[in-house]
């Protein structure tokens, strides 16, 4: 039967260009990340598939009637970057030179076209591939419509037919749309049901075949679900019209009477036109595998052969010089690890993991993404695996500004091989195998040659470390960090569940009042949380001010809006209380209580690899952003707690990045000031207002420290103008009288600026790059950023270099001190410990020492320290 492959344009070439480095570029400059790595997974599709018939749809700029029917549908995205957008007339010039079809329709998304075209195809008995990475496509999937759905990068993908789709999401292909029309879409602004995740849709679905049913039951569920599933049926019903694909786009330059679609053969094209546009691409790699896609899939694979043993006993184990490590699961549980070392590769079964400790107890230890791996033995109480080298680390450490790539990418990227893998890889643990339900276990050959490509990505991966100066910064600060933050995974911080059921309560109740008095000022009850229903009260019945538009036109009512307009009618000042209650109640509150374990600790997750700066992340949840701010969001942190005998211990770095920017600058003013511990707001608006520090009132301090972050963060008379509530040329003045009190400064951030222009990066104290191609970006808005960038990435990733080593020092002087103490947070500049409160007074000296002598700076590094049996006690 005839096959006809649809490609999502947009969705593919986006992440290739989030996939691949920015340096990738022509003799000219011009940067073809994105056009390389599109071009590349289409050359991959015509070699495996071999398709008959081949079409890529693409969006067209401007609303589409989803934007018409919801006006919030992907509000939240920003424009496409400008090197992205440069490079998609260069995608069209490949397409064209290998003669493949190309459509857009305006007011359509190209889902749309593909439905459509997907649509005649099977009318015209044709097999269909849709190869894309939104998830919207399940639900054109049935006996003669398949999905390649690219995960992520640009080389893992998954093959979506009825039965992946049933075993994956629990539902058939046919009712994938209501599925989601319950969970919501993040990535296009539709938010899914409360408390209504992947299992709980799934199984809605599964008992009630669809929506309507399940409205039709809700007598059936538990209180809180009918009232969440009642509360939120427009949206939901309104979820599933605009997650559905249009079948029957008009679309130019087909057949409308039969359907035709075989105008889209695959055609002879020119190859010396083709020739052209590859060299002026400088894609000499694609074009020799071009020339070769008649040739067998084996031709990548085939240096990828590898025999794998299963052994139970240390002995059988291979020991040389080091061994590679990569965790093998099965249904998503660990059911085992790949140990190859040398020529030999075997399988451990989890339940001998102790003979792989015994075995590998002095070998250095390779891995991709280390810590499941070493989080997998300390679990289970072992002694954690001594890694020296891993490549998904080194990866990011070469170039932190791109998304970390999977080991398929790697592989792909640097070795030119391709490694397949038949099953999906877990969401939990990015850098692992993961095997199929229904499957007879692992598959122990794939797990196999993964240990290989990762074995074969040491030597180029430590050779562009070697060439970018991060040899001590992988060695001595990321790889050490690797157990330290797997023990903090694995300790996790204890929580009162008590106190957030209450405080949830209370939460309630004041959102109830609130609403109530939103309703009696506006005259008449209305949906709070409606935007249509509030443009109409704010805005006609009260006639208050249009300040902002959205892209359509209609008065915006975003947070920004709402606080200009806060103290001009007391319904919009209790507003903006009712949406900043609601946002800590959903955001924080309902969702920490589902997170707290058996044993009442909460356990989240620490990303090492996914800011540009190198400040670690977290999530699952992200107890980063516990609101500090106003005082509801501060009774959060009393729910965070210490075990009984203990104290939480912080110790948190005193304005660590003004310190930095001291020592980078040497201006005088600066240096002075915390040599000599003054407070840096109050000697600032002292030295630019010309007065006597004790005159420094709240209000100018305040001003003043507005000036020190703005400045830091690379802010200008706009953005400061707007933070401290003043007229752009007040702002102006007062940065004028910051430089000219502060020349050094001045001079520190234009040589910044120029020299990462120059050299295309910014380099930290302890080494860390950031490649920062938007300084040479033709789009003056762009290259602006870049300068921010640049400005704020030595400064910021300084700062975040100096926290991560000395995280890694004191975990050694804990350990080395026989201590019980336990580091459990790092929230930006501070460390949160759980520490016996014999051992408190100790513990407190050790850590500020240890932080405070972390690096040697022209200024002295400050920490604040405090305990309390809660975090609410440990800060003001």
């Amino acid at each position: 039967m005839r096959t006809l492959a649809l490609l999502d344009g947009h969705s593919l070439a986006y992440r290739a260009f989030y996939a691949l480095p920015v340096d990738l570029a022509t003799a000219t400059g011009q940067v073809t990340n994105a056009v390389f790595g599109f071009t590349s997974m289409l050359i991959k599709l015509l070699r495996d598939e071999r398709p008959d018939a081949i079409a890529v749809a693409w969006d067209v700029k401007g609303p589409t009637f989803r934007k018409e029917m919801y006006d919030e549908y992907k509000s939240q995205r920003e424009s496409p970057p400008d090197l992205f957008l440069s490079q998609l007339p260069l995608m069209d010039e490949v397409l064209d030179a290998l003669e493949i079809t190309q459509f857009r329709v305006s007011g359509f998304e190209a889902d749309d076209v593909i439905a459509t075209l997907a649509t005649r195809a099977e009318q015209a008995n044709w097999n269909v591939l849709v190869v894309t990475g939104d998830r919207d496509a399940f639900q054109l999937v049935d006996g003669s419509v398949q999905v390649l759905y690219t995960r992520r990068g640009i080389s893992d993908t998954v093959r979506a037919d009825e039965t992946w789709i049933s075993e994956k999401y629990g539902v058939a292909p046919a009712q994938y749309l209501d599925y989601a029309a319950l969970r919501g879409d993040v990535s296009d602004n539709l938010p899914g049901v409360p408390g209504v995740g992947d299992k709980t849709a799934a199984k809605l679905i599964a008992d009630y075949d669809c929506l309507e049913n399940v409205y039709a039951h809700l007598d059936e569920q538990t209180p809180k679900l009918r009232q969440n599933l009642a509360v939120h049926m427009e949206q939901t019903f309104l979820n599933r019209d605009l997650m559905r694909l249009v079948r029957d786009v008009a679309i130019e330059g087909l057949d409308e009477e039969s359907g035709s679609i075989d105008g889209l053969r695959i055609r002879e094209w020119n190859r010396d036109r083709a020739r052209e546009v590859f060299d002026g691409l400088a894609f000499q790699t694609l074009w020799n595998r071009l020339e070769k896609n008649t040739e067998s899939k084996s031709v990548d694979t085939r240096e990828l052969e590898v025999d794998v043993g299963s052994v139970t006993v240390a002995d059988d184990i291979p020991v040389e010089e080091r061994a590679v490590l990569d965790l093998v699961f099965d249904t998503g549980e660990v059911a085992g690890v790949i140990v190859l070392s040398g020529s030999r590769c075997v399988f451990v079964p989890e339940a001998h993991f102790d003979q792989v400790v015994i075995a590998l107890a002095d070998i250095p230890i390779v891995a991709h993404d280390a810590k499941p791996l070493v989080k997998a033995f300390v679990d289970r109480g072992f002694p954690e695996p001594k890694i020296s080298f891993d490549t998904a680390l080194a990866a990011y450490l070469v170039n932190p500004a791109q998304r970390t790539p999977s080991l398929e990418e790697l592989a792909y990227r640097e070795l030119a091989v391709t490694l397949t893998s038949s099953s999906d890889v877990s969401s939990e643990v990015q850098g692992t195998f993961d095997f199929e339900m229904g499957t007879e276990g692992p598959d122990l050959d794939e797990a196999g040659r993964r240990a290989l490509v990762v074995s074969r990505l040491i030597n180029p991966l430590a050779a562009q470390i070697s060439a970018s100066g991060g040899e001590r910064l992988f060695e001595e600060i990321e790889l050490p960090l690797i157990p330290v933050l797997a023990r903090m995974e694995e300790i996790g911080i204890a929580a009162d569940r008590e106190f957030l059921e209450n405080f949830r309560a209370e939460l309630l109740q004041t959102l109830a009042g609130l609403e109530h008095t939103i309703h009696e000022i506006a005259g008449k009850p209305f949906n709070v949380k409606s935007t249509l229903q509030l443009r109409e009260i704010l805005f006609e019945r009260l006639n208050l001010p249009v300040l902002k538009k959205t892209p359509k036109g209609a008065p915006s009512t975003d947070a920004s809006v709402l606080q200009k307009l806060r103290h001009q009618h007391p319904l919009v000042d209790n507003l903006v209380t009712f949406r900043e209650l609601e946002k800590l109640r959903s955001t924080y509150v309902d969702a920490l209580v589902p997170l707290i374990e058996g044993d009442g600790r909460i356990r989240g997750r620490f990303n090492q690899m996914t800011t540009s700066t190198g400040r670690l992340s977290q999530e699952q949840p992200n107890l980063q952003n516990i609101p500090v701010r106003s005082e509801e969001g501060r009774k959060i942190r009393k729910a965070f707690i210490s075990e009984e005998g203990n104290s939480l211990l912080v110790a948190d770095y005193s304005q660590i990045e003004l310190r930095i920017l001291a020592h980078l600058s040497r201006d005088p003013g600066l240096v002075d000031a915390f040599a000599r511990d003054l407070d840096i707001h109050t000697m600032t608006a002292a030295r630019i207002g010309d007065m006597d520090p004790s005159e420094v009132t709240p209000d100018i301090r305040r001003r003043a420290k507005g000036i020190n972050f703005g400045l830091l963060y690379g802010m200008e008379a706009f953005g400061l103008a707007q933070r401290l509530a003043i007229s752009r040329e007040e702002a102006q003045e007062h940065i004028e009288d910051y430089f000219n009190q502060f020349p050094d400064v001045r001079e520190f951030m234009s040589g910044v600026v120029s020299d990462a222009r120059k050299k295309g990066y910014t380099t930290t104290l302890l080494g860390r790059r950031r490649y920062l191609p938007e300084l040479s970006s033709l789009n003056f808005r762009e290259r602006q950023s870049g300068e921010r960038m640049a400005l704020n990435a030595p400064i910021q990733g300084s700062a975040a270099d100096i926290i991560k080593k000395a995280m890694v020092v004191l975990a050694e002087e804990l350990r080395s001190a026989g201590s019980s103490a336990e580091m459990l947070l790092q929230i930006h500049d501070e460390l949160v410990l759980e520490v016996p409160d014999n051992e408190l007074s100790d513990i407190r000296t050790l850590t500020v020492e240890v932080m405070q002598g972390i690096v040697d700076l022209v200024v002295p590094l400050k920490v604040d320290a405090a305990e309390g049996k809660s975090l609410a006690d440990c800060k003001d």
